[in-house]
């Protein structure tokens, strides 16, 4: 290695923690988390068959 090129320990993982602009950790997998987004069911005035699903409230949840 060519001197006073500095090597990256965090290189390999794929997350990192970053606090104040400097790494501290990193990680190549994370488990116990979890997401559900409500469906929203809108009718346009037009045609009543016509119902649209949009992308309602999102909850975030930790899984044990």
């Amino acid at each position: 290695m060519p001197k006073g090129q500095r090597v990256d320990p965090y290189s390999n993982f794929r997350f990192h923690v970053e606090i104040d602009g400097i790494r501290q950790a990193g990680f190549m997998e994370c488990t116990g988390l979890g997401s559900q987004v409500e469906v929203v069911e809108y009718r346009e005035g037009g045609d009543p068959a016509s119902v649209r699903k949009l992308a309602g409230r999102v909850s975030y949840r930790i899984l044990f």
